[in-house]
């Protein structure tokens, strides 16, 4: 009870400590969005406020799924609509941690009044927090009712301290491994059960087998879960198992002549069983629409067929090994031979279709965690290279050592049976965990799973059969030597609680949610925008602006992101306009500080011809391309940073597409482009905007001397009615001039006849400056919008900080 006591109040301090820092960014980052419980997001016009602590794009979905599903939206999802525009595309995530943070957000929900998408927020800071308390009791109880007070107590510590395993479970970022590290250890433990009850040496054999059943095929069942959940995970877990049982076969096997055999492990009990839970799995999540699809990424028929023949085939190895002879009848050979096919037939499908299945991997693949700053790397061994033996090395690898007792008394005869099997499917398990580890730093908790399941059965032999009192403190002395170095990989800084200096992910959110929400209100409710950016920013851009894109970085999304690259790397102007109108492309977004597609820009630089996106770097813009103004919110350290958004618009004139070019540049602050465009304008003399946009640059430098002899034949154009063409930006543009020129007379009849024409699109397609000149024009000259309704709409378009100006 007392390691059990310290273990809870050390996750939850760690705990509320990462919620503190999430909560203190939130109130130094507060965006101006209206709670509206009618929306699917809790606020107006379908955006999200809540910056989360790390840049992935599953967390956003997670987010997203779970808000539609608690809005009456289906409690499977298998098509998304925001990514892949227009078609969107498939997912194959599997349903059982929506369902979970779905019943956390409800809960917030009965407790608070917080309307369904608030509820969701808030239910991200506990989700995985309250997994991780539970999967510790848990753990602790099991261990204490199965195997002793000691094995109970190690493993609460090792489920608090363990690291990257308890880095697993971080508030504010949902995540389905979770889930599937509880489906993990339930296979894990109930299988250490069952052995022991076998092995019991008191009691008769009919109880002691019927109790083995009955665990082996509890063991089964969370083992269909997790691949319901994760089969990248947990099928190799069970390949673990499978070799685990063929050395518990060859350790139980008889070595004298005569020796009675040793009863059977009921390998069949646990594979069907899990093969079961695996087909009523795959029928809860995909039926009856979606049951013909060939993905094994996600849980699949096949794989409780391979299950089911791969225990089979288990179950006769291990009575061969331990009893000798096998029939060879031929109704055996039959069924080995249906038992040899279904355990083939998954390979099988993923050699024949192209489908990497268990063995795929993704960027989170390189992740030991996904705390601030967390290693990165492509393997193990990459990792060590490059970072030698630092703490968080030492505290990773400091529990493999496990494996030297386990082996040692493994291979020892006079360990006992009991053990010795328990130590040999549980060495299985870790040696499969390992080799998926050194491949993918992600699956490490995996691995530490196993390790925490062979630290238990390693103590389980010394409370049974050790009397040395000193025996049993020295062990418990080294294995918090080897748990215990977690803990300080584990506790946040204490500095960065309230420190308002912002970690990288923090900063990114921040921004990429202000060009989100900015981005969302320059469209319009009824006009989503469409957005082709890189897919982090793509992906972002939806879950803060609701805003549709192209390419994101799902396995499910390839033709997306082939399409949004296809475009990037194209020399053909009217091949992308005719691609952008495909889909229905609104805006173009490029991000300085995410340089996705540079890459693929250098691996086709073969092509002849300037690639499109190379292109928008060096402003050599087509005539349907239109610069918006856009400025990053300040944050320290993200001053050198700048994104440039571009609107898809009709074809436009040369002359406006310059003058606009050149208003964009002054706006922006960006002085040299202003006057290298400048050079580009002076192509147009008999242009009346393209007067208007010299002398917008001129005033703009206070360069008095230049911007007289621009504006006195602007002056007289005017006169003769040259403005009758003006496109309505045009003339604010105009306005704004003849008010710097200090003419207000000629200024509010340009703003009343702007007013006057004023609609919503003219409102949403001004920049944040000229629309904020605009209004402050009419006031100065006494006009204001007729209409209340696109009153309100021009003063919500302005940033908060400006609004009571006007």
């Amino acid at each position: 009870m007392v390691a059990l006591v310290l273990a809870l109040a050390f996750t939850v301090w760690v705990d509320s400590r990462r919620i503190q820092r999430i909560e203190h960014i939130a109130a130094l980052s507060r965006g101006e969005s209206v709670p509206d419980p009618a929306s699917l997001t809790g606020y107006t016009g379908g955006i999200r406020e809540r910056v989360l602590p790390d840049h992935e794009g599953r967390s956003y979905e997670w987010i997203g799924q779970t808000q539609r599903m608690l809005a009456g939206g289906p409690w499977r999802v298998r098509q998304i609509d925001d990514e892949n525009a227009p078609f969107g595309r498939p997912t194959h995530v599997a349903s059982p941690y929506r369902w979970w943070l779905g019943l956390v957000a409800w809960n917030n929900q009965l407790l608070t009044g917080n309307p369904s998408g608030l509820a969701v927020e808030r239910a991200t800071l506990y989700a995985d927090p309250l997994l991780h308390l539970l999967i510790l009791v848990g753990t602790a109880w099991f261990a204490a009712r199965h195997f002793g007070a000691l094995p109970a107590s190690l493993a609460a510590l090792g489920v608090a301290a363990l690291f990257p395993f308890a880095a697993g479970f971080l508030p504010g970022m949902p995540d389905d491994s979770t889930l599937g590290v509880l489906c993990a250890l339930g296979s894990l433990l109930p299988l250490l059960a069952g052995l022991r009850a076998l092995d019991t040496p008191n009691g008769e054999a009919g109880p002691r087998v019927r109790s083995a059943w009955f665990w082996f095929s509890v063991a089964g069942v969370f083992g269909g879960l997790g691949i319901w959940i994760s089969p990248a995970s947990q099928v190799p877990l069970a390949l673990g198992l499978t070799l685990g049982a063929l050395l518990t076969a060859w350790i139980r096997r008889p070595t004298t002549k005569g020796e009675p055999a040793s009863l059977t492990l009921p390998w069949r009990a646990w594979s069907l069983s899990g093969a079961v839970t695996v087909l009523v799995a795959s029928l809860v999540e995909f039926f009856p629409h979606h049951l013909g699809a060939w993905e094994l990424r996600a849980v699949h028929p096949l794989y409780g067929l391979g299950w089911l023949g791969g225990g089979e085939l288990l179950a006769r190895t291990t009575d061969w090994l331990q009893q000798g002879g096998t029939s060879w009848k031929p109704k055996d050979i039959v069924i080995k031979l249906l038992a040899l096919a279904a355990l083939l037939a998954v390979p099988y499908v993923m050699v024949a279709t192209g489908n990497p299945g268990f063995l795929a991997a993704d960027l989170l693949s390189l992740r030991l965690t996904r705390l601030p700053d967390g290693i990165l790397a492509a393997n193990l061994a990459a990792w060590l290279k490059r970072d030698g033996f630092t703490p968080a090395a030492w505290a990773a690898l400091l529990p493999l050592v496990l494996f030297v007792p386990a082996l040692w008394l493994a291979v020892q005869r006079r360990t006992g049976t009991a053990t010795r099997t328990a130590l040999a499917v549980m060495l299985g398990a870790v040696l499969c965990a390992f080799g998926l580890a050194y491949l993918q730093l992600k699956s490490w908790a995996l691995l530490e799973v196993t390790l925490l399941v062979l630290l238990i059965a390693i103590t389980s032999h010394l409370g049974l059969d050790a009397t040395n009192r000193l025996r049993r403190w020295l062990w418990t002395g080294g294995a918090l030597l080897v748990l215990l170095p977690g803990i300080f990989q584990l506790i946040p800084p204490k500095k960065s609680l309230t420190d308002n200096v912002l970690t990288l992910p923090e900063a990114v959110g921040l921004v990429e949610r202000d060009l989100a929400h900015w981005l969302a209100k320059r469209r319009g409710p009824g006009d989503p925008a469409v957005v082709l950016a890189t897919p982090n920013l793509t992906t972002t851009l939806n879950y803060y602006g609701g805003l549709r894109g192209l390419g994101t970085l799902s396995w499910e999304n390839p033709t997306g992101l082939t399409f949004a690259i296809r475009i990037a790397i194209s020399t053909s102007r009217y091949e992308i306009i005719a691609l952008l109108r495909q889909r229905g492309v609104t805006h173009i977004v490029i991000p300085s500080w995410d340089a996705y597609f540079d890459p693929h820009l250098q691996s086709a630089s073969v092509q002849v011809g300037e690639m499109f996106y190379r292109s928008l770097n060096r402003w050599a813009l087509p005539a349907w391309l239109r610069p918006i103004p856009y400025q990053l919110p300040s944050i320290p350290g993200f001053e050198k940073q700048s994104v440039r958004v571009f609107e898809v618009v009709d074809d436009q004139d040369e002359p406006v597409a310059a003058s606009r070019m050149t208003e964009y540049f002054v706006e922006q602050g960006e002085w040299e482009n202003a006057k290298a465009s400048h050079q580009t304008l002076l192509k147009y003399p008999a242009d009346f905007g393209v007067l208007v946009a010299r002398a917008q640059l001129w005033a703009a430098l206070n360069d008095a001397a230049s911007f007289t002899p621009v504006f006195e034949p602007l002056l007289s154009r005017l006169a003769s009615g040259a403005d009758r063409y003006l496109p309505w930006d045009r003339r604010v543009s105009l306005a704004v001039v003849l008010a710097r020129g200090k003419r207000l007379d000629l200024a509010r009849d340009q703003v009343q006849r702007c007013l006057a024409e004023v609609t919503e699109d003219h409102l949403r397609s001004l920049s944040t400056n000229a629309l904020y000149q605009l209004l402050v024009l009419g006031k100065t000259v006494g006009v204001e919008i007729a209409d209340p309704r696109l009153r309100a709409l021009a003063v919500d378009l302005l940033p908060a900080g400006v609004r009571p100006r006007i």
